[in-house]
């Protein structure tokens, strides 16, 4: 087993795992969308998108989703995963990946949180990207009612001054609701695989401090953990883009499908749904 891992760290990683995985495509199965009545309306409502940095018709069909399921109800947020605009994270792009296409959504009030993806640092126009998104920096909190999001800069994951700040903002918030994004998945079951980097630094502050949800992107899937250790991992990067995914010993859900996540704030709960650009759900959960 020790010699397989080091076989599969090897730059060949992709090829030899795509043997050790049972990949797969859509999902087996979905519903239609159905609002919340008007009496178990959720606290706060997040649409969660990763990965929208190919412009074109697929972002636009996900854009007009996130804006018609909103009609009756605005989401209080948008949260990107990263990866805002491909290849080379270009922002003078953002208009065709996420200002036109979430246009719509966020002119009624939404308000928009974005973190890094690793296609975001290639041209070296990082801070300038987070600063045309209204985002204070590389890594960020937000407080919205009783959840505390927090945005990392996984391109970064060794940065001490990175790994303080998050230690001091989850002790100094006595939140319900702890999600933290992070656009490189401590664990995954995709293509890429899980970051180890990522899960060495930042995995034992989540245990430790109590945030009980983790979005990540990267990989252009969607997959969903059974909870590790009280941490449950949701993958969601197939906003613009699909790639066909797999399933490991922590995978709950898996499947390729272009989708973005509903993330929905109650006093006892966390719910969540993926869900497609025809309003179809392959994927519903609770956290309690």
């Amino acid at each position: 087993m020790v010699a397989l891992a080091a076989v599969v760290a090897f730059p060949y990683q992709r090829q030899i795992w795509s043997f050790l995985t049972h990949w797969k495509r859509g999902p087996p199965s979905t519903q239609p969308y159905v609002a919340f009545p008007p009496d178990r309306r959720p606290l706060l409502r997040v649409a969660v998108a990763g990965d929208v940095g190919d412009r074109g018709s697929r972002i636009r069909a996900i854009g007009a989703a996130v804006s018609r399921l909103a009609d009756d109800d605005p989401w209080d947020a948008l949260l990107l995963l990263g990866d805002n605009v491909y290849p080379s994270g270009n922002p003078d792009h953002l208009d065709r990946t996420v200002l036109g296409p979430f246009g719509p959504a966020l002119d009624r009030g939404t308000e928009l949180l974005a973190i890094l993806g690793n296609h975001d640092v290639k041209g070296r126009r990082g801070a300038e990207m987070q600063r045309r998104l209204g985002m204070p920096g590389r890594w960020w909190s937000r407080t919205l009612g009783d959840l505390l999001v927090v945005g990392l800069d996984s391109n970064q994951p060794a940065n001490p001054e990175q790994r303080a700040w998050l230690e001091r903002t989850l002790q100094g918030v006595d939140a319900r609701w702890k999600v933290v994004a992070l656009h490189h998945p401590p664990y995954s079951a995709g293509y890429q695989g899980s970051n180890i980097a990522a899960r060495e630094a930042f995995v034992p502050l989540f245990e430790r401090h109590g945030v009980q949800l983790v979005l990540s992107g990267h990989e252009h899937d969607y997959q969903r953990s059974t909870p590790i250790n009280g941490v449950t991992y949701v993958v969601s990067g197939a906003a613009s883009r699909t790639r066909r995914t797999g399933e490991a010993d922590f995978t709950a859900v898996s499947f390729a499908w272009l989708h973005f996540v509903e993330l929905d704030v109650f006093g006892d709960r966390l719910e969540g749904r993926a869900v497609n650009h025809d309003d179809r759900v392959a994927d519903s959960w609770t956290i309690s």
